[in-house]
Formats: structure tokens, C-alpha cells, sequence
């Protein structure tokens, strides 16, 4: 866990499910890890991740993720159960992403989702559905390599990868499928 408080760039909050450490007896003091999770020789596992994306002091962004694996040589973090937030600059939400999986490097704070991944932006009703969704703060880019179906309102329309601001002004479609209203 050390590796996360000394990293420069990540801020992380740790969430403590109901009280539960302040109600621990001598039984059941003892934490114990799934042990899926031994298999994977990190440095640090953290349960209840909460990550805050800023850029000059101000909020861009929250990765709420289940469980956050990271090796102490390595400035990725892979993530389980995400939820990425992302903010426009008066606080509200700008976009909603939720996935299976996720990395997030730490110095640049570009994520990649993975596995029935969900994007819905508020404004203009689109949602984008894909295997695999990149972000990217500093650009203010996303982007998949991977199939999509992309909704606006009742138009659907399908292609084999995109990139594109989050407004969508600058919406590019490789393989474009038929849209339909």
C-alpha cells in the first residue's frame, strides 16, 4: 500500500465498509484476501479505491473501482468493478463509465476499460457500448480499438473503432455499420 501514498500523482481514499475496523474483536482481527488475489505477487492490494483525477487544482474526475492491484515497479494500476465519473468544470457530471476491469496509469491518469464497458453522457442523451474504452484527461480524448454501438437519442450507429472529444465535435468512425433512427 505504500507504493499508493508515494506516488505524487494518485490520491487515493480508502473506504472503510460500515465501521467494521472499529468493531473488530480479537477473533476476527485478522484480514484475509481471496485467494484468487495471491496469485497475482502485487505490492499492494486496496479494497474500495477512490481516485481522484485533478488538473490544477481543479476536480476533472472520480475512478471508484472494487478492488485496485498494483506492483511497485510499475506506475499501472488494474482495477476491478470501475466507475469513472467525469466532471465538468462547474461539478456536474459530464460522463459515466462503468466496466468489469480497468488500468489506470498513475503519472498521466489515462484509464482503459475493459469488459461490458458503458459510457453515458448526460448531454445529448449518446451512450457508447464497447469492450474496450481509453481515456485520456490531459487530451480530452476517448477512443476504442474495439467494436462499439453508439446511441444519440434514437439514432444507433455501429463501427469497428472510434476516437473522439467527449462532446463528440469530433467524432471519427472506422467501419461504420448502418445507423438507424
Amino acid at each position: 500500500m505504500k507504493s499508493f501514498l508515494r506516488s505524487s500523482s494518485l490520491l487515493l481514499t480508502l473506504a472503510l465498509a460500515g465501521g467494521g475496523a472499529a468493531a473488530c474483536t480479537a477473533e476476527d482481527s485478522v484480514a484475509t484476501v481471496p485467494s484468487t488475489y495471491l496469485e497475482f505477487d502485487a505490492d499492494g492490494i486496496v479494497f474500495g479505491m477512490i481516485h481522484r483525477i485533478t488538473q490544477d487544482g481543479v476536480l476533472q474526475g472520480v475512478i471508484h473501482a472494487d478492488t485496485a492491484i498494483q506492483w511497485q515497479d510499475s506506475s499501472s494500476v488494474h482495477l476491478r468493478g470501475v466507475d469513472l465519473t467525469v466532471m465538468e468544470e462547474d461539478g456536474g457530471e459530464r460522463a459515466h463509465v462503468t466496466a468489469l476491469r480497468g488500468i489506470l496509469d498513475t503519472r498521466t491518469n489515462r484509464m482503459t476499460a475493459y469488459g461490458d464497458v458503458i459510457m453515458v453522457i448526460p448531454e445529448g442523451s449518446r451512450r457508447v457500448e464497447s469492450e474496450e474504452l481509453h481515456y485520456d484527461p490531459q487530451g480530452d480524448q476517448i477512443w476504442s480499438d474495439s467494436s462499439f454501438v453508439f446511441t444519440e437519442g434514437a439514432r444507433i450507429t455501429r463501427g469497428q473503432a472510434f476516437r473522439s472529444d467527449l462532446e463528440f465535435r469530433n467524432f471519427r468512425i472506422v467501419g461504420r455499420g448502418a445507423a438507424r433512427p
